[in-house]
């Protein structure tokens, strides 16, 4: 699948004639000096050399002491007035951070301000001596979003929130969040899009172009192996080169190639012993090099030891160390400015020179100069949130999978009577916590959506909201949260009130709600992976009555992430998994159900018969390794087999698969065909597919067909089959059919050959198969030849090596 766009985008920007090549003068981006910018000759085409050259120009005319000041945060809001970013203009309250910009007799470089959003921009929805609210669009969450399988709608809602971004003053956003899924019990999880690297890295690229068609930036994070969060700050991720390439780095490499984000993210945690921060070849041969990035690098927040250590960051191509303090390990309390005084001291001592650190600054800059801030541009504070508002519900309700549904228990007839059980439909989980909360103006909780369409029993629906207000348990915010969170359990029902609801209504609702967030992984025990010991007998009870009357159940799972299924989907008549859908989760949902929207979304993570399926179950979070009852490493023991690549690689049996997922209509596959062969090309060929896709049903629907491959096995040990193309259909009628084309080059076919560092595609017959998802039984494959060994791309030699000493059959317990 192509990107939506290049970054030719970035050629509407107008910018200060005078800041043009023949060198920049002072004042000529104050505010009250915007008579005097215009627009550079046409001739002059705006792409990444053009600001190279201006951030190079800029760069000449700055101080040591301003350079040094420029790659380092001005830190955090610790409450007490000391958050003084140089040259901060139309500041922007609940901001994460800044870059420092320059203010002297030779330049005026505004700060630039960046702000989270994973799920939307996160600022505060007050401004100190305004009136007016700054509330932004809660929109669903990242795992959502991607099993709509649709990059043109993941676009649609990059673009709005990237209007966001710039309508509210923002110049970058610190997302979008794209880790492998290696773990259902990661607890940021519901950030990032999918166990696959392709899937991810093509969402991920849809979301970056949307947003930064806007002119403002995206930060794509965290660089990388940060798939878990316990000990996230310290923990050491062990992991082959070829794991790294394949499954890790991979999604990463095709947002940057194919779009180019203004900055990307390094992660928190040791990759092989060192900080992902201070590893050059990972964040300067790999990233810089081989794919040709050409943004700025920052770190996570407080990640590494800056206050020790930011030379070694700023050397190894992390040019931006955020936010720019410290927390003191022995007292606890927070320095602001420790760490660059730290960084004058390195400097000092010689440990870093100004050529190096200029490096860093001409990357800041060439993105700095796109910016909104840099460019003048007038926030006007009122993006247009209703539009957002419906392409959110919409977002959402086109996302959803739909798991099971057994004699078409859904949609549900309207205006039907409905028994609605569960603490969610009072207090439904719009999204996680942590740098993904989002300040929305108000979240329709699923009772609000369902009284639209449905007779909704009211004792019910008052005996759950009595009881949430008199049980919710409030949570202190994680660091990076707004203000405070609850939660409540599902309470035990008399079976008798159920049975009394049977003989009342025509169907029942239960709804399971489970919320995550950053700092924290999950459990594999009840009340979060495994479902209560209350929701189970609420499951039976229900199932028991209601269908001894003839009547259907249905199962909303209002989740951060996956569940178990496997101790009661039997018992039920259809399952929804709607995830966190963001502030119109209650009116999405309904859509769903009643039929409104036919879902087309499908997995993008397998679920499991059991935790105990998961490949990396045995070492997920990690080991203590030095006895302070903290794991400090974690072994990647499942290697290249992660997902649905293991579970069809060793024929495990799944409870859903990987890209599974119903629809209200039927979908025939027909005609599957390899339209051209390419690869005798060598590295610039590929290899072309197609496929007639015809609505076989009753309803109006969209199917997202994949393309899974089998390659043959000549050096390298290959997974039994991988994603390599998807594409999803228009919305068809009944009859109506749409040809789809894959297109996959001889980079998306390559396997990585770690003993010759090289990317490549081996000789032999490849199976493949256009398929609705990673279970491709009884589906014949259309076959391709590749004649010799193509060589794709050579790669850094010794790149991102095991630490010394440890080999992969040290840790690796999955291998064929």
């Amino acid at each position: 699948m192509e990107s939506l766009s290049v970054k030719s985008k970035l050629n509407t920007l107008t910018i200060c004639l005078t800041l043009a090549l023949a060198g920049m003068v002072s004042g000529c981006n104050d505010d009250d000096d915007d008579d005097n910018q215009e627009e550079p000759p046409v001739s002059q085409v705006k792409d990444a050399a053009y600001y190279q050259k201006m951030a190079k120009e800029a760069a000449g005319k700055m101080s040591v002491e301003e350079k040094l000041n420029m790659v380092v945060g001005p830190g955090m809001d610790m409450g007490n007035g000391e958050f003084p970013a140089t040259n901060n203009k139309n500041d922007v309250s609940g901001v994460a951070g800044y870059i420092n910009g320059v203010k002297s007799d030779k330049l005026d470089i505004p700060a630039a301000k960046l702000a989270d959003g994973p799920a939307g921009l996160r600022i505060n929805s007050t401004r100190s001596g305004s009136s007016e609210t700054f509330y932004a669009t809660a929109w669903p969450i990242g795992s959502l979003l991607a099993s709509s399988w649709d990059t043109k709608l993941v676009a649609q809602v990059g673009k709005a929130m990237g209007e966001e971004i710039k309508e509210y003053g923002v110049d970058f956003i610190l997302a979008p969040g794209m880790n492998i899924q290696r773990n259902p019990l990661n607890g940021r999880n519901f950030e990032y899009y999918s166990e696959d690297p392709l899937l991810s890295g093509k969402i991920a690229a849809a979301m970056v172009d949307g947003v930064e068609s806007n002119q403002v930036g995206t930060t794509i994070k965290h660089f990388v192996a940060n798939n878990s969060e316990t000990n996230r700050n310290a923990i050491d991720t062990i992991v082959s080169p070829r794991a790294m390439r394949e499954i890790y780095l991979r999604g990463f490499q095709i947002a940057v190639e194919e779009a180019q984000p203004w900055a990307v993210m390094s992660s928190y945690n040791k990759l092989n012993g060192t900080y992902t921060n201070e590893r050059r070849d990972l964040l300067t041969d790999i990233l810089r090099n081989e794919w040709d990035f050409k943004g700025l690098v920052m770190s996570d927040w407080l990640a590494g030891t800056p206050q020790l250590t930011g030379w070694k960051q700023l050397k190894a191509g992390n040019d931006l160390i955020e936010p720019g303090g410290f927390t003191d390990p022995v007292t606890g309390a927070f320095n602001n400015t420790g760490v660059l005084a730290a960084l004058k001291d390195s400097y000092k001592k010689g440990d870093i020179s100004e050529a190096d650190v200029t490096v860093n600054v001409e990357h800041i800059l060439s993105q700095v100069f796109q910016s909104p801030s840099y460019n003048n541009y007038a926030a006007s504070n009122k993006p247009d949130l209703e539009q957002h508002r419906v392409l959110a519900r919409q977002a959402a309700a086109e996302s959803m999978v739909l798991l099971k549904n057994d004699n078409q228990a859904l949609p549900l007839t309207p205006r039907l009577k409905l028994a609605s059980f569960g603490v969610s439909q009072i207090e439904t989980i719009k999204g996680g916590t942590g740098s993904g909360q989002v300040n929305n103006e108000a979240t329709v909780m699923l009772s609000e959506g369902l009284q639209q369409q449905y007779t909704v029993d009211e004792s019910l629906t008052s005996f759950y909201r009595d009881y949430y207000a008199q049980n919710k348990v409030e949570h202190p915010g994680f660091v990076a949260s707004i203000g405070t969170y609850f939660t409540c359990d599902d309470p035990a029902i008399d079976p008798a009130v159920v049975k009394s609801a049977a003989q009342n209504n025509d169907a029942a609702l239960i709804t399971i709600g489970r919320i995550a967030g950053e700092g924290v992984d999950r459990t594999n025990t009840r009340g979060d992976y495994l479902l209560t010991e209350n929701e189970l007998s609420l499951i039976q009870n229900t199932s028991e009555a209601f269908h001894a009357a003839g009547k259907k159940v249905v199962v909303v799972l209002d989740v951060s992430a996956i569940v178990d299924t496997s101790e009661w989907a039997d018992k039920v008549d259809a399952i929804l998994l709607s995830y966190l859908p963001g502030q119109e989760a209650g009116f999405a949902i309904t859509d769903v159900l009643s039929g409104v929207v036919n879902p087309g979304g499908k997995l993008a993570q397998t679920i499991p018969q059991s935790y105990a399926d998961v490949p990396s179950a045995t070492t997920f979070p990690g080991k203590d390794t030095n006895g302070d009852g903290t794991p400090d490493e974690i072994s990647y023991n499942d290697d290249i087999y992660v997902g649905y690549r293991y579970y069809s690689t060793f024929s495990k049996p799944v409870a859903w698969p990987f890209g599974y997922g119903l629809s209200y209509t039927t979908f025939g596959y027909d005609g599957a065909a390899v339209e051209s062969n390419t690869l005798s090309n060598g590295a610039k060929g590929g290899v072309t597919l197609s496929v007639s896709v015809t609505n076989t049903g009753n309803v109006a629907g969209k199917e997202a067909a994949q393309v899974y491959i089998s390659a043959p096995e000549v050096k390298l040990k290959k997974p039994a089959l991988e994603l390599k193309s998807f594409s999803k259909t228009d919305s068809l009628q009944p009859g109506a059919s749409q040809k789809l084309t894959f297109t996959i080059p001889a980079k998306t076919l390559a396997s990585f050959d770690p003993q010759k560092n090289q990317w490549i595609v081996e000789p032999g017959t490849y199976k493949a198969w256009v398929s609705p998802s990673s279970d491709v039984t009884g589906r014949e494959p259309v076959t391709f030849n590749v004649s010799e060994e193509i060589v794709v791309s050579n790669t850094t030699p010794g790149a991102l090596a095991l630490p010394s000493g440890v080999n992969a059959a040290d840790f690796v317990t999955v291998s064929q």
